[in-house]
């Protein structure tokens, strides 16, 4: 394991400057009374070795695996009293593994984690999210779930069937109309956009028009805070041309579905990574006798929002979960948490919304199963960085990965 210097110089970038040169002979003093290894970053190659003696000018340490070459500076690395120090030494003489460095004039610190990081080349996850309340209120999403079981009790699953979640979509849709259509992006052409289409993929509204013999329907604005139609747009035009021309604009429109025998209509975008794939529309004709109501558009309206959620599961399971899909690296792991790096723009932005999430993590021929939430995010050269913090695993998981972090930890220092 190799331990870049300006990766060393950047973990202490922020440290505590220490210089008095009592202090510095006091703290390698207690590395050699406690026999404490030191980690040497020397070429690019990390050795590990003890101090063996101290004078005023120069100290004495012993690198067994020592390869002496022309460069003749490097960083000195250890933990001592509760704290991580770093040291950038200058290397006098080397003979048979032992150093015979400067004694340095200064010296970094940082307060110790509570539990140390242990870094990996070839540490992989699987990971697939887990389902997080999506209703504003505590109340809304029992009262939903209550009244669909079977749905929650699909997308809670590790592997949910879209079929069998389409079906249970469509046998509430046919409650309120057997008049639906789902249909997708790749069946249209952006140019030919109706302006309901327009508002539902480009705007992602969830537009009603409940009754088309009520102008009001169009133009005035719906009960239900997540339901749109025309309004917005008919203000705007009311403002530049007035009242009545914009209320002509919408009375064409109203013409239009009532030639088409229809008396209420309702579309709603479905989503994957939170990106129009397509959208839901329903109608009734005015043979039905009965319009869409504002509180059955906002039940479809939750059930296309978790169906959405179930569709990006998939996908994140096909991708990211199942054994053989791409396995994400692991870049450095403690018993609190670990850190991992992903390309996909798209995935990254998605878990900043649903951060909580499933984990399998091979170790020792085994594999753990950690649940954690994703509380850090930060993006480097292109790659994706996500900190996860575990807070639930199975039982006689956490000792097998604190058994696992103790074998590596002696191989590594951050």
């Amino acid at each position: 394991m190799t331990i870049k210097l300006d990766k060393l110089r950047e973990e202490f970038s922020e440290g505590v400057v220490e210089d008095n040169y009592y202090r510095i002979g006091n703290i390698f003093f207690f590395l050699k009374a406690k026999r404490t290894f030191v980690y040497l970053n020397f070429d690019d190659v990390t050795y590990r070795g003890r101090i063996l003696s101290i004078d005023d000018k120069n100290i004495h340490i012993i690198f067994p695996l020592f390869e002496e070459r022309r460069e003749r500076r490097g960083i000195l690395a250890f933990e001592a009293l509760n704290r991580y120090y770093s040291v950038e030494i200058l290397i006098l003489q080397s003979e048979r593994g032992v150093l015979n460095i400067q004694f340095p004039v200064k010296m970094v610190h940082l307060v110790r984690r509570l539990y140390p990081r242990v870094s990996f080349d070839d540490l992989f996850v699987r990971f697939i999210i887990l389902y997080s309340p999506i209703f504003i209120t505590k109340e809304d999403e029992r009262n939903f779930e209550n009244n669909h079981p079977h749905f929650f009790q699909e997308i809670q699953q590790d592997s949910p069937s879209l079929r069998v979640l389409y079906q249970m979509v469509a046998e509430v849709v046919r409650t309120i109309t057997p008049n639906f259509e789902l249909v997708m992006l790749s069946e249209l052409n952006s140019e030919d956009y109706t302006d309901m289409e327009k508002m539902v993929i480009e705007q992602l509204k969830n537009v009603l028009i409940y009754d088309t013999s009520n102008l009001e329907s169009y133009i005035k604005e719906p009960p239900i805070d997540i339901l749109s139609n025309y309004n917005e747009s008919y203000e705007v035009l009311k403002e530049e041309q007035g009242k009545k021309p914009a209320q002509e604009v919408y009375r064409q429109k109203q013409k239009e579905d009532l030639n088409e025998f229809i008396l209420s209509y309702f579309a709603s975008p479905i989503t994957l990574f939170d990106k129009p794939i397509g959208y839901l529309r329903m109608q009734t004709s005015i043979f039905d006798k009965h319009s869409i109501a504002p509180y059955q558009a906002q039940e479809v309206v939750r059930i296309l929002e978790i169906f959405s959620y179930s569709i990006t599961k998939i996908r994140i399971r096909n991708s990211h979960f199942d054994p053989s899909s791409f396995q994400t690296r692991v870049v450095n792991i403690s018993m609190s948490g670990l850190l991992m790096e992903i390309t996909d723009i798209a995935l990254y932005e998605y878990l900043k919304k649903n951060r909580r999430i499933k984990m399998h993590v091979p170790i020792f021929d085994d594999e753990l199963e950690i649940f954690g939430e994703i509380n850090r995010f930060y993006e480097e050269d292109g790659v994706y960085f996500l900190g996860v913090l575990f807070f639930k695993t199975r039982p006689g998981d956490m000792e097998k990965l604190e058994n696992f972090l103790y074998d590596n930890i002696h191989y590594q220092f951050f």
